[in-house]
């Protein structure tokens, strides 16, 4: 028996796409059982590999409670996909998610907002200086 180990498992970490607090990811393993692959994959254990596809425990508890509205600063964006955050997150009521994207909010629940616009709206505690 070979002292070479075949078999490498990691604890990923990811980050929540509301609050970007770090949680649990997905549990690694390789497939092709070689010394080589299992160190590849144990280099991952307790390493951030991405966004969550879920929420963590409070951004859940939030949603629950409405929708949540993520602070964003559009001047300072320059990948859309992930808007520079102004550390703003607030959770208003459906209807005022209705009022802003009119019939048709986003299906998520969750949806990004320019601070600008977010004062405007006199949403509290806006990080206009972010």
């Amino acid at each position: 028996m070979s002292d070479h180990k075949k078999l490498g498992v990691a604890l990923a970490k990811e980050l929540c796409p509301v609050c970007t607090k770090q949680m649990d990811g997905p549990i690694l393993m390789n497939t092709r059982l070689t010394p080589g692959e299992a160190d590849k994959v144990e280099k991952f254990h307790g390493q951030l590999i991405g966004w969550s596809k879920e929420l963590c425990p409070e951004c859940k508890e939030m949603k629950e409670k409405g929708f949540i509205l993520i602070g964003a600063v559009e001047k300072k964006t320059t990948d859309v996909t992930n808007p520079y955050r102004s550390g703003n997150i607030w959770v208003v009521a459906h209807s005022v998610a209705t009022n802003l994207f009119g019939e048709n909010p986003p299906k998520s629940g969750i949806a990004f907002i320019d601070v600008t616009v977010a004062h405007q709206m006199g949403l509290p505690n806006v990080n206009l200086n972010a």
